[in-house]
């Protein structure tokens, strides 16, 4: 199924790159009042517009990223650390006199 969606990935490229080099209009570019190309391709103007979108929208992500890169390292730092607590209230229960296995899985008595 997987290869099924890259095959129709590369299909859409292909049509869309090849419509795009049929049409080679060309298009005036006005950045500012000064600085302007009168003649620009609109295949480049098109990949430009879309390379900036993209851009904007992956440092737009950026924060949200860092974030969830933070909590799971403190996760997973809680994750280890959490085997050293059992075993230390492991050993302070059979210091007390405790027989057997200790649940510590609060889930199950919930």
């Amino acid at each position: 199924m997987d290869l099924l969606a890259w095959i129709g990935r590369l299909i859409f490229f292909l049509v869309v790159l090849w419509i795009a080099l049929e049409n080679p209009a060309t298009v005036p570019l006005r950045l500012s009042a000064t600085l302007s190309w009168p003649s620009v391709p609109l295949l480049a103007v098109i990949l430009g517009s879309f390379v900036i979108g993209v851009l904007a929208g992956t440092i737009a992500m950026l924060p949200k990223l860092f974030r969830l890169h933070r909590r799971l390292r403190h996760a997973s730092d809680r994750k280890s650390a959490r085997p050293n607590a059992e075993a230390s209230l492991m050993h302070a229960a059979r210091q007390g006199g405790a027989v057997g296995d200790v649940d510590f899985d609060a889930s199950k008595h919930s």
